[in-house]
């Protein structure tokens, strides 16, 4: 990798009292924090949100954006007691952590939907000059009726729980705890007695309810502006569709740049805490790759017997951010420190945390380039003394990365791969793209060939029927072109197409690497795998040295808890057969039943939900 391959900002990380954060440094006497929202929001915007905090920072204010406990890299979990007064209180401490590191006179509160409800009701403990609050929900209530609608409208996969039931909200991967909506439904900024802060900037949607919260605040006392926030629903869509050029961020970086308080002396205080510490756990954060430009998370037992195990690496779920579709990521990590194991939960270039890669805009996935980032991540384990073998972990195109990189470095002795929605990279693609372009097993659309709507959908072009007509056809001329390879390379000992993924698969299994594959039941992915080896992967299951599982009650992205706790079994089960050397009991190993019999175990004990 050249040196010039990626390009970084002069962010760091820190860490506080139990929270992760980045501090992006500037000279200014004005601070900002950054008060994210929550759960599948907070996904969606991470990218546009470390944006924002750069522009914030390039126009002269130090800014702090940070995990509110039990979320992101922080430690604690969503289901531990007073969330909510841990997040408010969060607030409270990033605050008193940026005036302590950037030695600012005045701090400014920024907060993004919840993080908007959250900022106005901590501001005054956390002492806050200014705040700006963007598409904010007026009141706990508010953000209850959305999140339950979000939740009971989403599509959940078959046999899975309700989204809604007696233990919380579950959306996105995330459960809002019944405590914690509880202690939410209190929160009102119509009610509140006094000011939060003297000066309040409020951009709101054109179907928000800010306007009777904008009222509030100046019966109270505050200088209060409110402007339109015309980018909201390309902001909060996706993590493709997330707006890199917000208006409504340039309208805020310009009201907080004005009026900047009287330089000073800036204050020279450094960071001191450099990790955080968990039960049976230490984590810290790395920058690493060509000119630091790449991030990711060290996650280590507290004892010494990492050293004897194969670290993990674990790799963007999509276009996901390290952290994991509902924490997935993190979770992982910590499960595995505390079975002795270490692991480095990363970024990809121009994803998540890590710089972008120059020529190419952020958010792609199934980039060729990925490969020398993981490997990257596995330098960087070596690095701190993780320079033994590896086992690579990833999810949607984070799969097909982590094969890629077994094929092309040796330190990499075993794969988990989830749901590989391809098995090759190229340029990149964004995630919709990806989605937009799979296409099921052939099994799923035989029935409706009789059906002479179909066919009129065919003949008429319509775009769903003409995508999928496509999408076989091509599946079916690429099975011709793999076959003439693997024809010619029978003949000549050499000619395979790059394509071929059972020739790939094979490579890895003769090298004795060690693979677990894992589908959810039903996932559109597995027509992909049809494509490359059959109905239900016959010629791939009898490879040996390939472990193949189905999960009943699973999603695509693993957001049902039950669903990520079955993978996560499934993964121990891989990392104790190569740590104890028992690679020829793999369940792949042998010939297995014949191509096309459907012979491929289910499991039926992942119950649960969406995604």
């Amino acid at each position: 990798m050249t040196p010039d391959r990626l390009t970084s900002d002069a962010a760091a990380p820190v860490l506080f009292e139990g929270c992760f954060g980045w501090l992006h440094p500037a000279d200014g006497r004005r601070g900002v924090v950054l008060c994210a929202p929550y759960g599948g929001e907070a996904l969606a915007t991470h990218r546009p949100w470390r944006g924002f905090a750069q522009a914030l920072a390039a126009a002269g204010l130090p800014v702090l954006r940070f995990d509110y406990p039990g979320t992101g890299n922080s430690t604690g979990d969503e289901d531990d007691p007073a969330r909510l007064e841990a997040w408010l209180d969060g607030i409270r401490v990033a605050a008193a952590h940026l005036r302590a590191v950037a030695g600012v006179e005045e701090v400014a509160l920024v907060g993004l939907r919840l993080g908007g409800l959250l900022a106005a009701v901590a501001a005054r403990r956390a002492a806050a000059d200014a705040l700006v609050l963007l598409s904010p929900f007026p009141s706990g209530r508010a953000f209850l009726q959305e999140l339950r609608a979000v939740a009971l409208l989403a599509d959940r996969p078959a046999g899975a729980p309700p989204a809604v039931g007696p233990e919380g909200i579950d959306s996105a991967g995330f459960r809002l705890t019944l405590e914690t909506a509880e202690a939410l439904r209190g929160l009102d900024l119509a009610r509140l007695t006094e000011a939060p802060a003297p000066r309040v900037l409020i951009l709101d949607r054109p179907e928000g309810r800010a306007a009777a919260v904008a009222e509030r605040f100046r019966a109270l006392g505050a200088a209060v502006e409110e402007a339109p926030f015309p980018d909201h629903a390309r902001l909060m869509t996706s993590v493709q569709h997330a707006a890199s050029d917000c208006s409504a961020f340039a309208r805020a970086a310009a009201w907080l740049s004005s009026d900047p308080p009287p330089a000073g002396t800036a204050s020279t205080a450094q960071p001191t805490e450099r990790r955080l510490r968990l039960a049976g756990a230490v984590e810290r954060p790395l920058r690493f790759g060509a000119g630091a430009g790449l991030f990711g998370i060290l996650c280590e037992p507290d004892t010494a017997t990492a050293a004897e195990r194969p670290a993990v690496l674990l790799l963007n779920s999509g276009a996901t951010p390290h952290s994991g579709t509902g924490r997935m990521s993190v979770r992982l990590a910590r499960r595995l420190a505390a079975r002795g194991i270490a692991s480095l939960r990363m970024d990809l270039g121009g994803l998540g945390d890590s710089a972008s890669k120059p020529g190419r805009r952020d958010g792609l996935i199934y980039c060729r380039d990925m490969v020398e980032d993981a490997q990257a991540g596995l330098d960087a384990l070596a690095a701190v003394g993780h320079d033994g073998t590896a086992v690579a972990v990833g999810l949607c195109a984070g799969a097909a990365v982590a094969l890629h990189v077994a094929l092309a470095d040796p330190r990499i002795v075993g794969l988990a791969l989830v749901n590989p929605g391809r098995f090759v990279l190229g340029d990149g693609v964004t995630q919709e793209e990806a989605i937009g372009s799979a296409v099921k097993p052939a099994a799923a659309y035989l029935p409706r060939l009789t059906e002479a709507a179909v066919w009129r959908a065919i003949l008429c072009q319509d775009r769903k029927a003409s995508r999928v007509a496509r999408g076989l056809s091509e599946r079916a001329a690429r099975r011709l072109r793999i076959g003439a390879g693997r024809l010619r390379a029978g003949l000549t000992g050499r000619g395979y197409a790059r394509d071929d993924v059972l020739h790939a698969f094979q490579e890895l299994t003769d090298r004795g690497v060690r693979t677990l594959m894992v589908h959810s039941a039903g996932d559109v992915t597995l027509g992909e795998l049809e494509a490359q080896a059959g109905t239900d992967g016959g010629r791939l299951r009898r490879m040996g040295g390939l472990w193949m599982e189905r999960l009943a009650g699973a999603d695509h992205s693993l957001m049902e808890r039950a669903a990520r706790e079955r993978f996560a079994d499934l993964l121990d089960e891989l990392l104790d057969r190569l740590g104890t050397g028992a690679t020829g009991s793999m369940r792949g190993k042998g010939p297995g039943p014949p191509e096309g019999t459907g012979a491929l175990r289910v499991n039926h004990a992942t119950g649960n939900s969406p995604a």
